[in-house]
């Protein structure tokens, strides 16, 4: 391969990455003192078993911060507000409702005031 400064300007080329470890090194064995005691040493058969003990599960927390706790009551939802009235009421009396009419005359015509002609709205 070529050095990093002699490749073209577009193929930029890294130093290799080492290695990522994924488990622990394995223990030292334990030394010995006397060879009359000594077992055999454990084959890899032998030390799978042990791995898989040394390796604890993930578990779920019991603790009593992690528990999950009772749900509390909420409010009500919020309502609308009531409507209000787009008219007063007329006041509460004490006297029968009467009605009041004003003469009016007869021709309709003279009552309206009538726009000037540009002001009119045209229908078509």
């Amino acid at each position: 391969m070529s050095s990093p400064a002699a490749a073209p300007p577009g193929d930029l080329v890294l130093p290799p990455l080492p290695p990522i470890k994924t488990t622990a090194p394995p223990p030292p064995p334990p030394a010995r003192t006397s060879s009359s005691t000594a077992s055999p040493a454990p084959s890899d058969e032998a030390r799978a078993p042990l791995k898989k003990e040394e390796e604890e599960e993930p578990t779920t927390p019991t603790s009593e911060e992690s528990r999950l706790r009772a749900p509390t009551v909420c409010p009500p939802a919020p309502r609308k507000p009531a409507r209000t009235a787009k008219r007063k009421s007329p006041p509460p009396s004490s006297s029968p409702s009467t009605l009041v009419f004003f003469p009016v005359q007869r021709d309709l015509a003279a009552v309206f005031r009538s726009l000037p002609p540009k002001k009119r709205i045209r229908a078509g």
